[in-house]
C-alpha cells in the first residue's frame, strides 16, 4: 500500500475554464511574425480569473507567461487581475472593471469555486477532518446541479458579456479553454494510493479506479458545459451561423494530456514528481514555501460552506491537527504551506506549455485543409442521415462542397445517393449501427464521421452502458479500417422531456473513452457541436442552420486531425 500524507497531499482543481480574447486566428499552421503583426495585433492583455490563471503546479511557469515568448505576443506581458477564489460573478464586476481601455487580448478563468470544487476535494480525495468531511457523491452531485441551474448560465453570459464590451472596441475575439482530465483512470497505479488527510479508523479514500472515473468525469462535464453556455452566447451575437465569427470560440487541451496524467500507466503511486506527469502532487515543487506551517494554524468553529478554496483548506487542515494527534505536516528542514495545496492538481510547466501550444495552434488554425484524398464514411442514425433538413443530405453536401474545392472528397456507404452516401440509419441504437458498419467498412474509409447513441438515450436502452457500447463500435471500425481517423461528435441534447442530462452525462462519459482510446496508440478524437436547443426543430433534430453548423465542426475536426499528421491516404 502506498501511503501519501501532509507533505505531498493538498490541492484545488482551481477553475478550470479560461477565456482567451483575441483579435483574429492567422492561417493554418504555426503563425509567422507577419502574420501575427497582421492578424494578431495585441495592444494589451490581461488575465482574469481565479487560481488556475495564476497557479502553476511546481511553482514555475503558467501558460499566460510561456505565451508571452510566443512570437505572437512579442514579449507583452499579461495584467494580471487574477483571484484564486474569486467566482464566476466576482470576476465579472470586480476584475473586468480594471481592464485597460486597449485590452483586446485576455485570458479568463473561471468556474470552480461556485462548484465547490474543494468540498469535492475534501469529500472524495483528501479526507481532511475524517468522517466530519462531507459526502463524495452528494457533492458530485451538488455540483452537477450547479452547473445546470439558471443561476449558473447566468453568471456566464453576464461575464462574457461584460469582458466583450470591453473587447469589442477593440475587436476582440474570446477563446474558452477547457481543462483537462486528472487522471488515467483504467490503470492499476494508484488503486492503493492515498491522498487522505485523516486516516484514522480505516477512513482512508483511496484512488480506485472508480474514484479517478467519477473525478474525470466532473471535469468532462465542466468543459461540456462551459463549450454548451459559450455556444448559447455566439448564437446570440451571430445569427448567420458562421462559427469562425463567433466572439467566442471554445479550445479544448485534454487530448493533450493523456499518457501525460496522473496514476498513468506505470507510475510509481500518482507518479508525482516525474516530468512526463503533468500534474502536480506536491514532490515537484520548486520555489521556496513562505507561509506559516498549518500546526499555527487557528481555526474557527465551523468552516466557511461558500467560502473560497483558500479559506476552506486553511480552516480544515487547522482543525485537522487539532484533530489528529499522530498528523505531522512539517518536513524536516521546511514547513509544509499553502503553496502545496495551491498548486497540486493544477497542470506542471509541461502542462502550461501544452495548454499554450493548444491555444496558439488553434488561434492558427483557419479552414484550409487541402492536398488530401478523403474517403469519408458517415455513420450513425438519423442525424448522419440528414433527417428534418431540407435536402436529405444533412451537413454532408456542405462538407462535400467546402473541402472539394482544395482536396479529393468521396463519401461511402449503403444509404443515400451519390456523392452524398452514408451509413445513416434514423431510429437505430448503437449496437444495430455497429452491426451495419460492416456493409461499408471493407470500402477502407480513411475518415469515419460517428454521431450515434441519441436513440439510445431516449428510449432508455440500458443508457448506463451505451458510452462503452459507442467505445466497442469505434474498436469494430478499427479493426477493419486500421489507418482511418475516427471523429466522434459529441451528442447535440435533446430537449425531449427528461433527456437533457442524460446527454451531458452519456457525452462526460465518452470523451474518457476517447482519451483512453489515444493512449491506445488509436487515432480516434472528440468533435464538439456548436449546436444547443434552440437549433432543433423538433427536439432532437437540427434544421438546415444547424447542420451547417456541424458541416463546419467536422471541418474543423478534420483540419485538427490533419495537423496531428493523422490523415493518410485511403487504402
Amino acid at each position: 500500500m502506498t501511503r501519501m500524507a501532509g507533505t505531498l497531499l493538498a490541492c484545488t482543481f482551481a477553475s478550470l475554464t479560461t477565456i482567451l480574447i483575441i483579435f483574429t486566428k492567422t492561417a493554418s499552421g504555426a503563425p509567422t511574425a507577419a502574420q501575427c503583426a497582421a492578424n494578431l495585433a495585441v495592444k494589451s492583455w490581461a488575465s482574469l480569473g481565479d487560481s488556475f490563471s495564476n497557479i502553476v503546479g511546481d511553482g514555475l511557469q503558467d501558460y499566460e507567461a510561456l505565451m508571452a515568448t510566443d512570437v505572437c505576443l512579442q514579449g507583452k506581458k499579461p495584467q494580471y487581475l487574477s483571484n484564486p477564489d474569486a467566482t464566476i460573478s466576482q470576476i465579472a464586476s470586480q476584475q473586468v472593471p480594471k481592464l485597460n481601455g486597449n485590452t483586446n487580448f485576455v485570458t479568463i478563468s473561471a468556474g470552480t469555486n461556485d462548484i465547490g470544487l474543494v468540498q469535492i476535494l475534501d469529500a472524495c480525495v483528501y479526507n481532511f477532518i475524517g468522517s466530519a468531511s462531507l459526502d463524495c457523491s452528494r457533492t458530485l452531485d451538488a455540483a452537477a446541479n450547479t452547473m445546470s441551474s439558471s443561476a449558473f448560465a447566468a453568471s456566464w453570459n453576464n461575464l462574457l458579456t461584460q469582458a466583450q464590451s470591453v473587447l469589442a472596441k477593440n475587436s476582440g475575439k474570446a477563446y474558452v479553454v477547457g481543462n483537462a482530465a486528472f487522471f488515467d483512470e483504467t490503470t492499476p497505479s494508484c488503486t492503493q494510493t492515498s491522498l487522505s488527510v485523516y486516516a484514522g479508523g480505516g477512513q482512508q479514500k483511496y484512488l480506485t479506479n472508480a474514484s479517478r472515473k467519477n473525478l474525470n468525469e466532473l471535469i468532462h462535464r465542466f468543459n461540456w458545459w462551459q463549450h454548451y453556455l459559450v455556444t448559447k452566447y455566439n448564437r446570440a451575437q451571430v445569427p448567420s451561423g458562421n462559427i469562425l465569427q463567433y466572439p467566442i470560440q471554445f479550445i479544448d487541451p485534454d487530448d493533450r494530456f493523456n499518457t501525460r496524467r496522473l496514476c498513468k500507466k506505470g507510475a510509481d503511486g500518482t507518479g508525482s514528481g516525474d516530468p512526463n506527469t503533468w500534474f502536480s502532487t506536491g514532490e515537484n515543487l520548486k520555489t521556496p514555501m513562505t507561509r506559516s506551517p498549518y500546526e499555527k494554524m487557528k481555526p474557527p468553529t465551523i468552516c466557511a460552506p461558500n467560502g473560497g478554496w483558500n479559506e476552506y483548506i486553511h480552516c480544515q487542515m487547522a482543525k485537522a491537527i487539532q484533530r489528529t494527534s499522530f498528523l505531522t505536516l512539517t518536513k524536516s528542514g521546511s514547513g509544509t504551506s499553502l503553496n502545496n495545496w495551491e498548486r497540486v492538481f493544477h497542470p506542471t510547466t509541461n502542462g502550461e506549455d501544452a495548454i499554450r501550444d493548444e491555444i496558439v495552434s488553434q488561434i492558427a488554425q483557419g479552414p484550409t485543409l487541402s492536398g488530401h484524398n478523403l474517403r469519408i464514411l458517415p455513420l450513425g442514425a438519423s442525424i448522419i442521415a440528414g433527417s428534418h433538413s431540407t435536402d436529405g443530405n444533412g451537413f454532408r453536401k456542405t462538407i462535400y462542397d467546402t473541402l472539394r474545392k482544395t482536396n479529393t472528397v468521396t463519401y461511402v456507404g449503403s444509404q443515400g445517393t451519390a456523392p452524398l452516401l452514408h451509413e445513416g440509419h434514423p431510429g437505430w441504437i448503437i449496437n444495430d449501427v455497429s452491426s451495419v458498419a460492416s456493409v461499408s467498412l471493407p470500402s477502407r474509409p480513411n475518415v469515419v464521421l460517428v454521431h450515434v447513441g441519441t436513440n439510445d438515450l431516449l428510449t432508455n436502452t440500458d443508457i448506463d452502458q451505451a458510452p462503452e457500447r459507442l467505445g466497442a463500435l469505434i474498436d469494430h471500425v478499427l479493426s477493419v479500417a486500421k489507418d482511418a481517423v475516427v471523429l466522434v461528435s459529441q451528442l447535440i441534447p435533446s430537449s425531449r422531456p427528461g433527456a437533457f442530462d442524460k446527454f451531458v452525462t452519456f457525452n462526460a462519459r465518452v470523451a474518457s473513452i476517447l482519451n483512453q482510446k489515444q493512449v491506445q496508440g488509436k487515432k480516434v478524437m472528440k468533435v464538439w457541436m456548436p449546436i444547443t436547443i434552440e437549433d432543433l426543430v423538433d427536439g432532437v433534430h437540427p434544421g438546415d442552420a444547424g447542420y451547417n453548423k456541424m458541416a463546419q465542426a467536422w471541418i474543423k475536426g478534420l483540419q485538427r486531425a490533419a495537423d496531428k499528421g493523422w490523415i493518410g491516404k485511403p487504402v
